[in-house]
């Protein structure tokens, strides 16, 4: 959006008193005109994050030497994510997640990669600053904007109009990713828009407080959810919760041929009995390893569909790993 532009649209909105839903300067939720979200299985997506380093934030900013959030792992942030609210990674309040991937991610036509949270519906959306940098020291964040009304504090059951924000992940419900285009950091320093290595994600807390607040581009305090721990302890979540990040463009080598998976699918996920894996090639051999990275069972793979007997893993999250393809599944 042009930035001449912008305040103007800032200063009418925070002076109109705006009740309607979805009545904000940008793109609405999935299904709705000109959304821009990504679909998990879209044929856009290239490739997905190879490697996944989160660290974790409080579950509570206000109470900073508490429990931090310890939600999920750091495995479920890498390979493809998908339509399961419970497959995710909690950074906490403040937490960030650092993505990296196979092969670099550069500048191409519209969108250059997506990042997917776990929302469970179109409203209830927990955001993360997005950064990317070349070198891993030099990190230039998105110039996100967030014009949601911050008299009242967004509860922990509260809605975000999507339409109130910009350039934020988690602007939309899991399954479906918030997309970034590199372009908009054509005139930044220190990265190279064609050759981004790192993808960081800073979970915004939410909270309306100057003590713990966070800020767009412009100032504003971004207002989500909050405070979002489970006061139960029992699942000790909080924050952004990552499903993955996918690539829709790529920085290929001269001479190098686009890698497709040689797992083209698995299915059913939840399994409880058997799982069938879809491979492109006659002969390759698939590792199953659980979520703390051990290896649980290798098997070879014929093109088509294959069966796997799975009766005796127990009830968990694994990853299928084949000549660097990785899928997700989960045994119930």
């Amino acid at each position: 959006m042009n930035k001449q532009v912008l305040p103007l649209i800032m200063a009418l909105l925070l002076t109109v008193n705006l009740t309607a839903q979805e009545q904000g300067p940008f793109c609405g939720p999935v299904g709705s005109a000109g959304c821009t979200a990504i679909a998990h299985d879209s044929s856009a997506i290239v490739a997905w994050a190879t490697g996944c380093t989160v660290v974790r934030g409080p579950e509570d900013i206000t109470d900073p030497d508490g429990p931090v959030a310890i939600y999920g792992d750091d495995t479920m942030g890498i390979g493809p994510a998908g339509i399961l609210t419970t497959v995710a990674v909690s950074l906490g309040d403040g937490g960030t997640a650092t993505l990296t991937f196979a092969r670099p991610i550069r500048n191409g036509e519209g969108p250059d990669f997506a990042v997917f949270e776990n929302s469970f519906d179109d409203h209830f959306l927990e955001l993360a600053f997005v950064e990317v940098s070349t070198d891993g020291e030099r990190f230039v964040r998105f110039p996100a904007t967030s014009l949601t009304p911050v008299e009242t504090q967004v509860g922990p059951n509260g809605r975000v109009d999507p339409t109130y924000i910009n350039n934020l992940a988690g602007k939309f419900r899991v399954g479906y990713g918030t997309p970034f285009d590199l372009q908009e950091l054509a005139d930044s320093t220190g990265i190279n828009i064609d050759s981004i290595v790192y993808v960081r994600l800073v979970d915004v807390v939410g909270t309306i407080d100057p003590q713990y607040a966070t800020y767009d581009a412009y100032g504003h305090i971004v207002n989500d959810p909050y405070p979002t721990y489970d006061p139960t302890r029992q699942f000790r979540s909080g924050g952004f919760d990552l499903t993955g990040v996918a690539v829709l463009h790529e920085n290929i080598p001269a001479g190098v041929s686009q890698v497709h998976s040689v797992i083209t699918g698995c299915w059913p996920t939840p399994a409880t009995d058997r799982i069938h894996i879809g491979c492109s090639k006659a002969d390759c051999t698939v590792q199953i390893l659980d979520i703390n990275g051990r290896m649980v069972k290798t098997a070879s793979l014929h093109q088509g569909d294959n069966s796997i007997d799975i009766r005796a893993f127990p009830t968990g999250i694994y990853l299928l790993r084949a000549e660097g393809a990785t899928k997700k599944m989960v045994k119930r």
